[in-house]
């Protein structure tokens, strides 16, 4: 880290961006803004082409920011981390977090005029995402196929330009080429005049047919090249035209009709279908899964149920079927005779609802396995336009043999298979129009049994009692239907319970016994564990005592180390004195007077300094003496020098 902030700032501190006033610690106390600000310069010098680097960012809204900053590195092609993600890198991106900005700050300094070659390129070379539906204008498809050429135009000049400036050419080597060039022209004008000399022995006539020759040479030239581009154009047609044959063979060959009529027949037939699922049946399971899950959350939420409870819970719902059955046979006993006329039309719609609830789910699934062959069709065999050449390229190889055949095998099964399961998806999707075609008659039929039926009860003066009754019916209907799926879901609840008490039972037998095994065991690692608690204490202690004494032996042989390195210098000291010593008493009885003794020596320093202290004694005596008489003549001067200043001061008149 400490290495990638000295490389930054050290590349900062250098033209073009010359920020002296940038350390290690500064960088790196940075706010998160002043970093994405300095990004955004290093981005300008980079990409100097780009004019909306050039701005504060605190002008500029943070999305544009971030997308305009990860465009820019897309473009030069830098690569974050393998484990770092793109949301994540994105994020810390917008906010400016050190551990993305310092990376791509050293991967952008590093190789300045890489990028700023990159940015360069990139600003012509990037290709504009066109979608598909307006490429089938012919205009717009030229102008993109125009775009595509003129970028392979660019890239070969930027590349014969990068050859022509990375070759040397020195002056010496111009010179060279110069010189050769002139002597090959120098030649060349010389056999040209050979050339003239021999031309004009040669008659008119001749050199006629010889420049016609030459001109039907070079004509014959163009009219083969424009053959060969003929040729090529016809073999991508006739690629063309067999492409478009094998569309037109799939498309016959996928449906039967392909009329106008009979194509917004089935587009009106699958619409139909759709909305059905769409607006009735998908609301109604998602209405009931939406109560599962708050039944199953209502279960979550609340503590376990006991055996009483459930019972109690089961007995409230006996109680209350049994309190719906007396009310519908009462309901039954008081209910008109005239509303029988609509129960043979409500059990028919009841019966359609039905069935086509079945022909939807029936639909549903048989759309997913058929959206799961598909899919696993395309992974085998890629179809498309590229056809067989797709399928090679995919593969790797072509198989051979019985390989091809039992590969052929399998997509002739497949093939049958989804042929099958499509047919199947038809009559389905028939059968269903079928039944929306019954119920919308009976509903008319309803409509047309209500209207009558209002006009008996104005007739009558009860007007609104069917209404009335059929709204009870519903509601009993929608009573009954949350009854039975509360039912259900308590039922459920209570298998999950008796499962759970199950599985802890069977749980429990099986421990057991090995509870019972565990028993003794647990009391024999107690009494061991007491000896060996009562053994550690043991040694501890002896531990404790044989360390305090081990420690008494250290310091007491410390002591006496100290004191045996004590007396052998004490030792070395005196033996190197009484050396001295009998080198003194050898020397001074010694008859040798050419060798003096240290005796005579220091006798001889001693009398030689009592000498110089006597001079200096004198000394000091005589120059106490001249500084008295100097002491003495300094006043008689002073005197005098201020007895003139007396008789200057008379002579001037001064008082």
């Amino acid at each position: 880290m400490v290495e990638q902030l000295k490389f930054i700032v050290e590349q900062l501190k250098r033209p073009p961006f010359n920020r002296k006033d940038y350390n290690i610690l500064t960088f790196d106390n940075l706010t998160n803004n002043q970093l994405l600000q300095v990004l955004t310069d290093v981005f300008a010098v980079v990409d100097p082409y780009d004019p909306s680097h050039k701005i504060d960012i605190r002008d500029e809204e943070p999305d544009k920011t971030a997308t305009r900053h990860m465009n820019t590195l897309k473009m030069l092609g830098y690569r974050p981390k393998l484990e770092t993600d793109v949301n994540t890198f994105r994020q810390n991106l917008v906010s400016g977090d050190k551990s993305v900005v310092f990376p791509i700050l050293q991967w952008l300094l590093e190789k300045i005029p890489e990028h700023k070659e990159r940015a360069y390129l990139g600003r012509y070379l990037s290709r504009i995402d066109v979608p598909s539906e307006f490429l089938s204008d012919p205009e717009i498809a030229e102008q993109h196929e125009r775009s595509d050429e003129l970028m392979e135009e660019f890239k070969e000049v930027h590349r014969e330009y990068k050859e022509l400036t990375s070759t040397p050419h020195t002056i010496e080597d111009l010179r060279r080429d110069i010189k050769q060039l002139e002597d090959e022209k120098e030649t060349l004008q010389k056999r040209l005049e050979k050339q003239k000399t021999k031309v004009q022995k040669v008659p008119a006539s001749q050199i006629e047919l010889a420049k016609t020759y030459r001109q039907e040479v070079d004509k014959e030239e163009k009219l083969n090249n424009m053959k060969q581009d003929l040729n090529n154009v016809i073999h991508q047609l006739e690629q063309k035209i067999q492409r478009l044959e094998r569309q037109i063979a799939d498309q016959r060959s996928s449906s039967f009709d392909q009329s106008p009529e009979a194509i917004m027949k089935r587009m009106e037939e699958e619409n139909q279908v759709n909305s059905y699922l769409v607006t009735d049946k998908f609301p109604k399971q998602l209405s009931q899964m939406k109560i599962k899950l708050k039944y199953y959350e209502e279960v979550t939420n609340n503590k376990a149920l006991g055996q009483t409870e459930i019972t109690n819970y089961r007995a409230k719902i006996t109680e209350l079927n049994s309190v719906i059955n007396k009310l519908h046979e009462k309901r039954v006993l008081t209910k008109d005779p005239t509303a029988d006329n609509l129960a043979v039309f409500r059990q028919q719609a009841l019966i359609v609802a039905r069935r086509k609830e079945q022909a939807a789910e029936r639909l549903t699934q048989l759309r997913a396995e058929n959206d799961a062959l598909e899919k696993q069709f395309g992974q085998n065999l890629p179809m498309g336009k590229t056809g067989a050449s797709s399928t090679a390229k995919s593969s790797g190889q072509i198989p051979q043999g019985e390989e091809f055949q039992r590969y052929v095998n399998v997509l002739r099964h497949k093939s049958n298979s989804y042929k099958r399961k499509r047919q199947e998806i038809n009559d389905m999707t028939a059968e269903l129009q079928l039944l929306k075609r019954t119920e919308e008659l009976l509903k008319e039929q309803v409509e047309q049994i209500k209207g009558r039926m209002g006009m008996e009860e104005r007739k009558q003066g009860i007007e609104g009692y069917f209404s009335t009754q059929e709204r009870l019916e519903e509601l009993s209907t929608m009573k009954m239907e949350q009854d039975e799926l509360k039912g259900k879901t308590l039922d459920e609840i209570t298998g999950l319970i008796k499962t759970l008490n199950n599985r802890i039972s069977s749980k429990k037998a099986e421990l057991d016994p090995i509870l019972k095994e565990v028993k003794p065991l647990r009391a024999k690692i107690q009494q061991k564990k007491s000896r060996y608690d009562a053994l550690n204490a043991n040694f501890e202690t002896s531990r404790s005592t044989l360390e305090s004494e081990v420690r008494g032996f250290y310091e007491e042989q410390y002591a006496q180390e100290s004191r045996f390195h004590t007396l052998r210098a004490q030792m070395l000291i005196n033996a190197v004195q009484l050396k001295r010593a009998n080198d003194e008493q050898s020397s001074y009885m010694s008859k040798d007077k050419a060798t003096k003794s240290n005796r005579e020596q220091l006798n001889k320093q001693i009398n030689d300094c009592e000498v110089r202290v006597k001079n200096n004694r004198e000394r000091q005596k005589q120059t106490k003496d001249v500084q008295i008489d100097g002491t003495k003549q300094l006043k008689y001067w002073r005197d005098l020098l201020r007895m003139m200043e007396l008789k200057r001061k008379i002579a001037m008149g001064e008082s």
